[in-house]
């Protein structure tokens, strides 16, 4: 089976996707054993795909927003 790479959502090694995300090994390899980041094996090395990481991104930017009613009653 042929799989077609489209040019927008380019694969990442593991190392790239720890730059990209900006955390450490361990802590990648715990967003992977949780489910929160899919990731492929590509012969022995794992690849994974920009917009999972850019998903993951925004995931966690919504999560530390705090909640509406305490931002009105601070302003």
């Amino acid at each position: 089976m042929v799989v077609v790479q489209q040019q927008d959502d380019p694969l990442m090694t593991f190392s790239e996707a720890m730059g990209y995300l900006r955390v450490s090994r361990s802590t990648l390899y715990r967003l992977m054993w949780s489910g929160q980041l899919p990731g492929s094996k590509v012969q022995s090395r794992w690849r994974f795909r920009r917009s999972h990481l850019d998903a993951l991104i925004e995931q966690q930017k919504m999560c530390a927003l705090p909640p509406l009613a305490i931002a009105e009653q601070v302003v």
